[in-house]
């Protein structure tokens, strides 16, 4: 056999393999029915509704085998970066909404179309394959700012091109242990931050030695409160401070003029106050557990976390009376947005499939039936109504309109870190020779320049 014939040899045998033959196939049939694999990466806890998505496309391109591997949140930069380099990484990936800024160079923009083919076979005395090469038209970036809520349209479209688009949206909310509310005589979960706080004094237990041992909420310290970004920053949002305006961190606008009483000082003090020993919230500190874990462990009544959480929660804590409520709101309604971005890597030599799957996986049924397996919140408007009649999800869904990301630079880690160093030195006791206010405004435009080097 000839070099020159041996490749075509080997795409007729894959093809009868998959159940269709090449005779009788042009040769641009040929080509468009080639073996295709992807790879695609996820790091979210949702492997067994993507595998669905998966075998279904799969079945509908029989030409098209996806692999789907689960990497570990903490170790997703280091493998995702290593693995491009070495030409062996992902063609499709769930890339978290945060990330997209550092990582938007490795990714593809979204096509206007994809050229794909669809693969029938026609029975009879002898089965007969069909192709058709089919020109598919994908989402323009006026029908995702359509489609979706404000947040993912403000992701996802930057500079004029499309980087992906999300199963899910999440917000923040506070789940709560309704038999400890119960015993601590609060008959209803508080609906203002005033009775917020006084749920959480009423609730909140010492031994006689001062120690904690039952904790109205973890709030106040960066280092073992994993959400202590998000709450700050939805904090300082409803004092009516934006934390960022067209690509510059703004949190910090204005102290110059009023440290004394600038609503983003009273965010964080308001936060910090309840890991403060003298104050009458307090219910938390740095010698407590990880939140989380005091949440499910029975030690705190109220938890501030997203609705990815309450499968993790719900399997920690079968037996807790678990609620939910919305975040109560200041002077003005804010969230934030916490989700997922199905991308495809610019790397990829399957742009057309790659493409073609993320808009199979992104169709408003399957994002329904996503949402519905993972008890998250939809990124799509005419999805909202329905999910405010959803006891477990209104109080998340509620919020979607609200929501946004603020953060877009190239390292959110960074970010975090400058947050929680400002909580940090928020904590710290002020010198006899410096006003607290001028302290802490110090304090906060620190932060904001260092977050700002990173945008």
């Amino acid at each position: 056999m000839s070099k020159r014939l041996f490749p075509l040899f080997i795409v007729c045998v894959t093809i009868v393999l998959l159940g269709f033959g090449c005779r009788g196939l042009s040769t641009e049939e040929r080509t468009a029915i080639r073996p295709v694999t992807l790879n695609y990466w996820t790091v979210f806890d949702d492997v067994t509704v993507l595998r669905q998505f998966a075998n279904e496309y799969m079945a509908q391109r029989p030409y098209v085998k996806i692999n789907i591997r689960k990497v570990r949140y903490d170790e997703f930069d280091s493998v995702f970066t290593t693995a491009l380099a070495d030409d062996i990484g992902p063609d499709v990936v769930s890339m978290h909404n945060r990330w997209l800024g550092k990582h938007r160079h490795r990714l593809s923009t979204m096509p206007g179309s994809v050229r794909v083919a669809n693969v029938e076979i026609k029975e009879g005395f002898k089965n007969e394959t069909i192709v058709t090469i089919e020109e598919r038209r994908l989402r323009g970036e006026r029908e995702i700012e359509k489609e979706f809520v404000d947040a993912v349209y403000k992701d996802v479209v930057r500079d004029g091109e499309i980087y992906g688009l999300p199963l899910a949206f999440d917000t923040l909310a506070i789940y709560y242990n309704k038999e400890l509310l119960d015993r601590a005589g609060v008959p209803l979960p508080p609906s203002t931050w005033d009775d917020f706080a006084e749920a959480v004094k009423q609730s909140t237990v010492f031994n006689s030695r001062g120690d904690i041992i039952q904790s109205g909420v973890a709030l106040g310290e960066g280092a073992n409160i994993s959400n202590a970004f998000d709450i700050v920053s939805l904090l300082i949002a409803q004092s009516g401070v934006p934390m960022s305006e067209r690509g510059r961190v703004s949190f910090h606008n204005g102290l110059e003029r009023n440290k004394e009483n600038h609503p983003t000082r009273k965010a964080i003090r308001f936060f910090t106050d309840f890991a403060n020993p003298t104050a009458d919230v307090y219910s938390w500190n740095n010698k407590q557990e990880n939140a989380f874990d005091h949440f499910v462990n029975g030690k705190s009544v109220f938890y501030f976390g997203f609705a990815f959480e309450r499968q993790r929660i719900e399997a920690r804590a079968p037996q807790m009376n678990l609620n939910v409520i919305a975040v109560p709101t200041l002077k003005t309604e804010a969230n934030v947005a916490n989700y997922w971005i199905e991308s495809v890597v610019k790397k990829t030599e399957h742009p057309n499939e790659a493409w073609d799957f993320v808009r199979y996986m992104t169709t408003p049924a399957n994002i329904a039936r996503y949402i519905t397996k993972t008890g998250q919140p939809t990124p799509l408007r005419a999805q909202y109504r329905a999910q405010l009649e959803d006891d477990d999800l209104s109080s998340f869904a509620s919020q979607i309109l609200q929501a946004e990301n603020w953060y877009t630079g190239k390292n959110i880690d960074a970010a975090e870190e400058a947050i929680d160093n400002l909580i940090e030195g928020f904590k710290e006791p002020v010198g006899d020779r410096v006003q607290p206010s001028q302290r802490d405004a110090a304090l906060i435009i620190n932060a904001a320049r260092i977050i700002q080097q990173t945008l």
